[in-house]
């Protein structure tokens, strides 16, 4: 199996243990920040294994689809609604209702839009990524990625949070992994393919460190009882 196919199926095998251990953890103690973040980075695995398919066969529309709502619009606001969920679970219904509208949002766009074949027939003699302005254009679906990775700034404004109210400063991890995560997308279509999936699956490596930590209860020191 080539580095081409082998390295993108790795980073979604790392994505989607790890999306299963934080179901699991979701199941046990039903907190809803859990259940978000699993399922980013499930969109994270399903993403990745959508490109070990490109590259090793062939981009075809119902393939592009996938890795472009898994990969390019979804994760990242799931990842921004698992940390106002962590911040502030009374308004759990209001956060669920956005991830909704965001997925809803995803899954039209895409599926109206008008992929061009000639991209993706030449990404898939090239076994490279192909580009999402190059296979969308000015079309919905890619103009959603502006606003949608906007959200990264909720996930680190609230790690930072999380970090200084909690001096957990190991929380901080989730915006450093989802940075490194950013880094790998951007590196798409420089002609160093194989750098998305290597950063992929460190970034979410380092964010599932850090929701280990933003999930532990904190320890509070108890108050002296008077004599």
């Amino acid at each position: 199996m080539s580095s081409s196919i082998l390295l993108p199926a790795l980073a979604s095998a790392v994505a989607l243990v790890f999306a299963g251990q934080l179901a699991r953890q979701y199941l046990r103690r039903r907190r809803g920040h859990a259940l978000a973040w699993a399922l980013s980075l499930a969109l994270f695995g399903l993403a990745s294994a959508m490109v070990a398919v490109g590259v090793g066969t062939s981009w075809s529309s119902p393939v592009f689809g996938v890795y472009w709502i898994g990969g390019a619009l979804l994760n990242v606001p799931l990842l921004a609604v698992g940390q106002l969920l962590l911040l502030d679970p009374r308004r759990a219904v209001l956060y669920w209702t956005l991830a909704g509208v965001c997925a809803a949002w995803s899954v039209l766009f895409t599926a109206m839009a008008g992929f061009d074949q000639a991209v993706l027939a030449a990404a898939s003699a090239g076994n490279t990524i192909p580009l999402g302005s190059q296979v969308l254009g000015d079309m919905t679906a890619y103009k959603l990625v502006g606003p949608f990775n906007a959200s990264f700034l909720i996930v680190v404004g609230g790690s930072i949070w999380s970090a200084v109210r909690t001096r957990r400063w190991r929380v901080l991890l989730i915006a450093l992994g989802v940075t490194v995560a950013a880094a790998g997308s951007s590196a798409v279509g420089s002609g160093r393919d194989f750098l998305f999936s290597v950063l992929l699956a460190a970034g979410v490596s380092i964010m599932y460190v850090g929701f280990l930590a933003a999930s532990r209860p904190s320890r509070r020191v108890p108050s002296p009882v008077a004599a």
